[in-house]
């Protein structure tokens, strides 16, 4: 049985078997061109069924979900050698049979379970600098390249500079040609990684990002903003303009409080 129906084949049992339980299957490509990926998701797990061309592979995973998708922190439930020149279609039914096992069942279910308490506990306000910067990533595909090098170049990562120097242009250019539902998506981003960042996170959120847009820009992203975020933002906004001082160091480690407006 030819490799493509025989995905189509194990999906669409998979598909059948979760929605039952309520997860819904999302529209995915694979960037490796020959591979072939289905994704289906519930607010705090995804599954995957993929297809490896290069290995001949039908892999199951699971990962946790994310306000933006899937972590990409995939885990591999099942994994089955399909040679299509030699497999049939009952090889395809065992292959489906064995992965809505893995999605079904009380063990499916614990593991669910797990999954949603450890998405909880990552969310608790410790999604640091660099975690931020690559959430614009999905709006400006150059950043990827520039955390590289930043990552290559520096340690740690300058999380307030780099934003300075590459998100916060980025983001104005975004709201001068933005319509209001595209707005609305985007200050979300800022929303969720408000909630979810540590306290250098959200002073380069606030102090950083936000006041270095003009009124305009600022105004017609902060209608958006939740209330969590839209008192820091508007209390941060007085600062615009004005110089922070830093915090003394103390010797002979400096601050890790200092201002991040100053972080070199």
């Amino acid at each position: 049985m030819e490799y493509t129906k025989a995905f189509q084949l194990i999906s669409g049992k998979v598909e059948e078997e979760l929605a039952k339980q309520g997860y819904k299957k999302q529209k995915v490509s694979d960037e490796s061109g020959n591979d072939l990926v289905s994704l289906f998701t519930s607010d705090n797990v995804a599954y995957s069924v993929v297809y490896i061309s290069d290995k001949q592979q039908m892999v199951l995973r699971q990962a946790a979900m994310t306000d933006e998708g899937p972590d990409n922190d995939w885990k591999t439930l099942a994994t089955w050698l399909y040679d299509d020149e030699t497999a049939s279609q009952k090889d395809a039914e065992s292959i489906a049979n064995d992965f809505i096992e893995g999605v079904s069942g009380t063990v499916a279910i614990k593991r669910a379970k797990q999954v949603q308490k450890k998405k909880k506990k990552s969310d608790d306000g410790t999604a640091d600098p660099k975690f931020l910067a690559k959430r614009f990533v999905s709006y400006f595909p150059e950043l990827r390249d520039e955390i590289k090098n930043e990552e290559d170049c520096y340690y740690p990562f300058r999380g307030a500079t780099f934003a300075k120097e590459h998100i916060a242009p980025r983001v104005a250019e975004f709201l001068k040609r933005s319509s209001a539902k595209e707005t609305e998506k985007f200050a979300n981003v800022f929303n969720v990684q408000y909630g979810n960042g540590d306290r250098d996170t959200r002073s380069i959120i606030t102090i950083v990002i936000l006041n270095s847009l003009d009124d305009s820009e600022y105004l017609k992203l902060a209608e958006y903003f939740n209330e969590d975020l839209a008192p820091a933002a508007k209390a941060a906004r007085k600062f615009k303009g004005k110089e922070v001082k830093p915090e003394k160091p103390k010797k002979p480690r400096k601050s890790i409080g200092s201002t991040l407006l100053n972080q070199k």
